[in-house]
């Protein structure tokens, strides 16, 4: 004979299950909460990231090396990944990795960067985005191994030449300068390069001097011009294969004494925007030349 207190046991125990699985319902008061703190611990984060990388002439390298590296990337952002993982190459979150079927290594640190939202209309109209925290992981902590992604270096002369294609002004050879391997002359708007340099040094020099060209155009003399563009060539000269050794970034420190946060990021912004200006003039240069050069290969077949 069936045991009918067996079923009856059994069924509160089901109905048991049913009511432990059962979900909360979704608090939107807490999830809020939670991304503004998300939000609020990333921006302290941020102020870290400033304060740190200008207090050493070689942690403001490492941002200069990040920005290079990643050109799309605000400055911010490039502030959070020098600090918290100098020397990356290339980020994803844990999707995008798994995408390219690549694992995140057991016991790795997430970056924190922040990425636009959804957008909002402000109270007095305007457009905004809201700002979410991301978490990413670089190359080298991941099952891909501690591989390099850097970018590839095109050809020195071929950097050359769309470097002087690129310039907002004549570039003319001389024989010799009274100070200096190159100078921009705003009298005259051209820029003077001596004669028999090596390929480093050109390209020093000339996407300095192209900097300090185009900062004129916006009526910004050499002298409150010189450290954006002395950055800026630096970039430059990183995502273009030059040396970069004769660089020195020791009186970073004074030059950013008593400088509010908001205030270094904003020059760091124009320092990223004027090479990020050079670079896509340089990039249309070199579309240019690979265009000519398939056209020359089609031509001789």
């Amino acid at each position: 004979m069936n045991n009918y207190d067996d079923l009856f046991n059994s069924k509160d125990v089901n109905d048991k299950s049913k009511s432990n699985n059962k979900s909360k319902p979704f608090d939107k008061d807490a999830w809020v909460e939670k991304k503004r703190m998300e939000r609020a611990e990333a921006y302290v984060l941020l102020d870290t990231a400033t304060e740190e990388i200008i207090k050493d002439g070689e942690r403001f390298r490492d941002f200069l090396n990040t920005q290079a590296q990643f050109d799309r990337y605000s400055v911010g952002n490039a502030l959070l990944i020098a600090f918290q993982h100098p020397g990356a190459t290339k980020v994803a979150d844990f999707s995008g990795w798994k995408e390219e079927d690549v694992s995140i290594n057991k016991g790795e640190k997430a970056i924190t960067i922040l990425e636009p939202g959804n957008e909002y209309t402000r109270e007095d109209g305007s457009t905004g985005f809201s700002i979410n925290v991301k978490k990413v992981f670089d190359v080298s902590q991941t099952s891909s191994g501690n591989v390099s992604m850097r970018r590839r270096k095109p050809d020195p002369r071929e950097a050359i030449k769309a470097l002087i294609a690129s310039s907002p002004c004549e570039v003319a050879l001389v024989e010799k300068l009274n100070d200096a391997s190159a100078r921009y002359s705003p009298d005259k708007n051209v820029i003077y390069v001596v004669k028999g340099l090596e390929a480093d040094e050109i390209f020093r020099v000339l996407s300095y001097e192209i900097g300090i060209a185009k900062s004129a155009q916006k009526d910004i003399d050499r002298k409150d011009g010189a450290f954006s563009a002395y950055c800026a060539s630096y970039i430059l000269c990183e995502r273009n294969g030059f040396d970069t050794g004769d660089f020195n970034f020791d009186r970073v420190p004074e030059r950013f004494a008593d400088v509010d946060n908001k205030d270094v990021r904003k020059e760091l912004g124009e320092i990223r925007d004027l090479a990020n200006d050079i670079s896509q003039d340089m990039n249309r240069q070199f579309e240019a030349m690979e265009k000519s050069k398939r056209s020359r290969d089609d031509g001789a077949r």
